[in-house]
Formats: C-alpha cells, sequence, structure tokens
C-alpha cells in the first residue's frame, strides 16, 4: 500500500491524504468525492496526521451519531490534528520535495471502465 496526498491541479485546492494499492485504485477512491480527471497526486514520504493533545475519541469511533442526518461527534477521530514535521515540511515549507503528477491517465481508465460496464447493463 501507498499514501498519496491529492489535490485539485488547477487551483491546487486539497482533496485528501489516500492510501491505495495502485494509482488506479487511488483513482477509484478520488472519484468518491471529485472528478479525478481534475486531481494530481504525488507520493506521501515518510509522515503522518496526529492528534495533538488528548483526544476525545476512539477508534473504532463510538460516539453518538445521528445517521440519517450524517452528523457524528467526531466525524473522523481526528479532529484538531496536525502533521507530523515531515509532512509539514513537504506541504508547507518545501513544495518542491513532492513531485505532482496528473492523476487524468488513471482517471481516464476508471471513466472508460465505468461507461463499458454500463454499456454492459444495458
Amino acid at each position: 500500500m501507498n499514501a498519496y496526498f491529492v489535490r485539485i491541479a488547477a487551483d491546487k485546492q486539497v482533496v485528501g491524504l489516500f492510501v491505495a494499492p495502485s494509482v488506479s485504485m487511488l483513482a477509484a477512491l478520488v472519484d468518491e468525492c471529485v472528478d479525478p480527471n481534475e486531481c494530481e497526486f504525488a507520493p506521501a514520504r515518510m509522515g503522518g496526521i496526529m492528534v495533538a493533545g488528548k483526544a476525545t475519541a476512539t477508534w473504532p469511533l463510538t460516539d453518538t451519531a445521528d445517521e440519517d442526518a450524517g452528523q457524528y461527534e467526531n466525524p473522523t477521530g481526528i479532529e484538531g490534528s496536525v502533521l507530523s514535521q515531515q509532512w509539514e515540511d513537504d506541504l508547507r515549507y518545501v513544495p518542491a520535495a513532492l513531485e505532482w503528477k496528473p492523476l487524468a491517465p488513471e482517471a481516464g481508465v476508471l471513466t472508460k471502465a465505468k461507461l463499458a460496464s454500463k454499456s454492459h447493463g444495458k
């Protein structure tokens, strides 16, 4: 498995941090929230996201939830988190440390597969 930072290519807006076994599976994950054809990715180097101070959440998440409304007391369990020093450097201070690549080639394969499965379902 590999970890990847993903952003919108045009304005560099953050999409998220993803873990996937391949770039094609990364495109499928990104497709859950935005069009992966508009994105670029960079492999994440060693680092992490840490909860600063004492966390109120536990994993597995056991907080009070209004599932019908999609609202949770602790939606992710990492509210108030901070980046490790390495990721802080990579994402804030030394942006040239990451090599950003377009996700569109893999997203195009995903799009073609979706279209093929739709045409076979008719």
